[in-house]
């Protein structure tokens, strides 16, 4: 079994599209005009669906995680999210992995993470 899509509710689905593209890389894959729906994928098979909503509350400490190959790509992503200007950790290392976690424009985390045994 392996993960297919994974269904956001956002307040602003454009912001949202600008921020998963520029900073994680994902392809929108639908209307970029529409406001109510927005489909990006990673191109190997998973699919990120944003849909508005007028409200969100996500839980504390609910948050969305990417794996990466290479802690380069760890280093990269913060490196363009502080470019961005967006709120984002410092990166981390432990003997798990290397990650840093960057807020969402509606208040939830991302990880960004390269477990210990992939690289470095």
């Amino acid at each position: 079994m392996r993960l297919n899509h994974l269904d956001l509710q956002v307040t602003d689905v454009a912001r949202s599209v600008e921020f998963f593209e520029q900073i994680f890389g994902l392809e929108l894959q639908s209307n970029r005009r529409s406001p109510a729906i927005a489909i990006l994928g990673d191109g190997t098979g998973f699919v990120l669906v944003l849909q508005r909503r007028d409200a969100v509350c996500y839980p504390e400490g609910f948050h969305v995680g990417f794996l990466v190959e290479d802690v380069a790509l760890v280093h990269a992503a913060h490196a363009r999210a502080t470019a961005a200007g967006l709120e984002i950790s410092p990166v981390e290392v432990d003997n798990r992995s290397t990650r840093t976690y960057c807020r969402a424009p509606d208040g939830y985390l991302v990880e960004v993470g390269c477990p210990r045994t992939r690289s470095g």
